[in-house]
């Protein structure tokens, strides 16, 4: 056995107890059970990539779990901590990107699919922020820079798949996708209509999405160290 299988068994284990607590509505259960899976996919990561760890992703990991915890212990000012969290992840994570972005070549058909992504954001973005979110306390401005920065994130790791394909690329789109899903699912669920299927495809989406995260740091790490090698 690796000596990084026990961590991800680990957070599988988390991932379907948190979502099956929450479905069970046991919210005391979902508090220990989801605050277990950032700090395992961090120790698998870490694992996995020879205990090695740059500032960028430490500062993702940590405001991830942060997030996570403002969330679970529902205080006044949880909404608005872990907004300001999940944010800074954000832009840590186009921060981490930016660099390859610069020596990307944009062809027509990324162009174009940057196009279509960008004119699908800006509805749905509009579309979501239209809605009437009475319970909601962040400042409406937050939230709009809120949704421009996971956008740009989601714009960038489309372009990075359509023109590269590899395997880290398609996590870090999958990553983006569910990032997407899990906010616009939390704010209909927490602040618009709240029912089950919402909460179940947000909190799955939520705790996967860090699988997929890994999956991409993992697999561009050993692109770089290999390019770095050559």
């Amino acid at each position: 056995m690796k000596a990084s299988t026990p961590s991800l068994i680990l957070y599988f284990l988390a991932c379907i107890l948190t979502i099956l607590f929450d479905l069970l509505g046991q919210e005391s259960l979902v508090l220990y059970a989801k605050s277990i899976v950032v700090p395992s996919i961090f120790i698998y990561y870490l694992t996995t990539n020879n205990y090695k760890i740059d500032i960028i992703k430490a500062g993702i990991f940590l405001f991830s779990f942060i997030g996570d915890v403002f969330i679970l212990m529902n205080y006044n000012d949880s909404e608005i901590g872990s907004v300001l969290s999940f944010l800074i992840v954000y832009v840590l994570l186009i921060f981490h990107l930016f660099k390859g972005l610069k020596k990307t070549k944009f062809d027509r058909i990324a162009i174009l699919s940057l196009i279509i992504v960008i004119i699908t954001l800006v509805i749905l973005s509009t579309t979501i922020l239209s809605l009437q979110f009475e319970k909601m306390k962040t400042d409406f401005s937050i939230i709009v820079i809120y949704s421009i920065v996971l956008s740009t994130l989601i714009c960038i790791s489309v372009v990075n798949y359509i023109v590269k394909g590899t395997f880290a690329f398609l996590n870090l789109l999958l990553m983006s996708v569910f990032f997407m899903f899990s906010d616009i699912f939390y704010v209909l669920n927490g602040f618009y209509l709240k029912l089950s299927v919402f909460s179940l495809i947000e909190m799955a989406t939520q705790v996967f999405s860090y699988f997929f995260m890994v999956n991409y740091f993992i697999a561009n790490d050993k692109s770089v160290n290999k390019l770095n090698n050559n």
